[in-house]
């Protein structure tokens, strides 16, 4: 779950620079709050993600709601 800024300019902006990224998949946003899909290959992926998520201009938090662990298909 991505908590986006009260000011509209930047979470305009962070709202645009996610919803391009291809490894995540944007749900509604409901005010302030965005939720996203993420899909990666392993735990460092997922963390630099993260990373850069937080990092966006515009963006204040970001919150794990679940994670799934499947094994690779053959």
């Amino acid at each position: 779950m991505v908590t986006l800024s009260a000011d509209p300019g930047p979470a305009s902006h962070a709202l645009e620079s996610i919803a391009a990224h291809a490894g995540i998949e944007c749900g509604e946003r409901h005010e302030r709050w965005l939720g996203v899909a993420v899909e990666s290959r392993d735990d460092q992926e997922a963390r630099e993600l993260h990373a850069w998520l937080e990092s966006l201009p515009g963006v204040e938090q970001v919150n794990v709601i679940l994670v799934s662990l499947d094994e690779p298909s053959p």
